[in-house]
């Protein structure tokens, strides 16, 4: 129960601050489609996506393991994160000197070699201050990193929103996120040796025990497994929009990243549970496997309850969601499908975000590189094939597929290692519970209010915001009840939720 509500709290925390930096980041991309167009949204798309590849690059894999060492030796905190934080900086020095070789290989014109040279600046800001949500997530204090999150969207928002009103144009956005990251920085770091530590440079328990002290050559054997892997799951996840930049132009790049941003927001939301779970995870790991097998059961089957009715509701709204955010352009009227397609990815990426954190407890890192390079290379063949002939289309169904490749390989490794959940309660069970809620929906309206000739098909969207709120009203109380009826949800569980929120 103590792992349950700290699991809860830390994934609240995490979920408000950076959340409410999304929130405000969608109003910039609203603002952007209306001021800069699709060709201007392709080559800020391009630029973010090729800069975040580069980021997880030169963070070396080690996000998750610093966390789980750190748990183990508290005490080592200090010889842990700057081992890491070496490492980062020369691979962020490694990363720039490639991204100005691409730059002048590719041809790039003036204001796209600008925005990815300067929004490459992050890969340096953002990789310390990654390496110090490690160590805060390990002494479970991410309420000084969403402190950090909070402010750090605030002053992008306002100074993004001031460019695009001063005729800054893009580098006006792209500067004003560099500035947000560096502000990010400056507010967590000085909380992080504050709050957390002890902050030296030796453990006498681990010198009693004959322990090595941690330094980088062991972080590098530690992490090369899980670099490989994260560098392949990164270029799988962000090399369609660089390719179709540059196979079809920035505008049609600009069309994929306005449908493709609800999938970047919503996976938020099982990337910060699982960062939240992972040290609870852990604890239990090193002393039984069947607890963190029974954690991450229960946590896979949380988050997929979640994720299954949500991507539902986001399939039904894309054509509203999509008007509002390019403002009624006729430019991205083809976000739309894009969105409806890749929305999907969304209950496998979670799926695969709790049997990642399952591996890593069970220490097989190593299955990463199989994983991660196999569904790359799916995507970039994909990729290849379907983007000349299908465009943004081709692209969104290669991003599924690949996802759905990945899932299997994890589950095909987590068989040989002890920590494998249920996956018919954890994952058809939640993905029954959403069909048959929403059938039932609608065959009660059908026979309660015919009159708003609700179909299968999709919410009552054009009858105004009473047919709408109702529908969805009782689209969740069907779900709760298909969860209870089903058994996807058991008594114990229901009483865990409420101490939950009660506490």
């Amino acid at each position: 129960m103590t792992a349950t509500r700290s699991i809860a709290k830390n994934t609240m925390l995490l979920t408000v601050g950076l959340l409410s930096g999304r929130a405000l980041s969608i109003f910039i991309v609203q603002k952007m489609t209306d001021t800069l167009g699709d060709v201007g949204v392709g080559i800020w798309g391009g630029a973010t996506d090729l800069t975040a590849i580069l980021l997880v690059v030169s963070r070396f894999g080690l996000d998750t393991l610093l966390t789980r060492e750190i748990t183990r030796s508290p005490n080592l905190t200090l010889p842990l994160f700057w081992s890491a934080l070496r490492i980062r900086w020369l691979m962020g020095a490694a990363c720039y000197a490639f991204l100005l070789l691409f730059v002048q290989a590719s041809g790039f014109g003036s204001a796209k070699t600008a925005a990815v040279l300067v929004t490459g600046l992050a890969i340096f800001i953002e990789a310390t201050a990654m390496a110090c949500d490690s160590v805060l997530q390990a002494h479970e204090k991410v309420q000084y990193q969403s402190l950090g999150q909070i402010l750090s969207a605030v002053v992008y928002f306002c100074l993004a929103w001031w460019a695009l009103d001063s005729g800054l144009g893009l580098m006006g956005v792209i500067w004003a996120n560099v500035i947000s990251k560096i502000v990010r920085l400056l507010i967590m770091a000085p909380l992080m040796f504050w709050k957390t530590g002890p902050w030296r440079w030796r453990d006498p328990e681990a010198e009693t025990d004959g322990r090595p002290v941690p330094d980088m050559r062991w972080f590098l054997k530690l992490g090369f497994p899980l670099f490989l892997s994260t560098t392949f799951g990164i270029v799988y996840n962000k090399v369609d929009t660089v390719m179709l930049g540059n196979m079809l132009g920035d505008a049609v790049a600009g069309v994929y990243v306005l449908g493709h941003r609800a999938l970047d927001l919503m996976i938020i939301v099982p990337n910060l549970f699982a960062t939240a779970l992972f040290p609870a995870m852990a604890r239990y790991g090193f002393k039984s496997s069947e607890d963190a097998l029974r954690l991450g059961e229960r946590s896979l089957r949380f988050i997929l309850a979640s994720m299954f009715p949500l991507t539902l509701f986001l399939t039904f709204t894309a054509e509203p969601i999509i008007a509002w955010l390019s403002k009624g352009s006729a430019d991205f009227h083809d976000s739309t499908l894009v969105l409806m397609i890749v929305i999907w990815g969304v209950p496998l990426q979670a799926s695969n975000i709790i049997f990642n954190r399952l591996l890593i407890t069970a220490e097989k890192e190593k299955t990463f590189v199989t994983i991660g390079l196999v569904s790359m290379l799916t995507n970039i063949v994909l990729n290849t094939i379907l983007i000349p002939r299908y465009s943004y289309y081709g692209a969104s169904a290669a991003t599924l597929i690949s996802l759905a490749v990945s899932f299997w390989l994890h589950v095909h490794y987590l068989r040989g290692s002890g920590y494998q959940p249920p996956l018919l309660r954890s994952v058809l069970g939640p993905l029954v519970a959403t069909a048959a809620a929403w059938m039932a929906t609608v065959a009660f309206l059908k026979v309660v209010i015919p009159g708003w000739s609700v179909t299968w098909q999709g919410l009552p969207l054009t009858l105004g915001w009473s047919p709408f709120l109702v529908t969805v009203g009782v689209m969740v109380v069907m779900y709760v009840l298909a969860l209870v009826g089903l058994r996807v949800l058991k008594r114990e569980d229901v009483g865990l939720i409420e101490q939950v929120l009660k506490r």
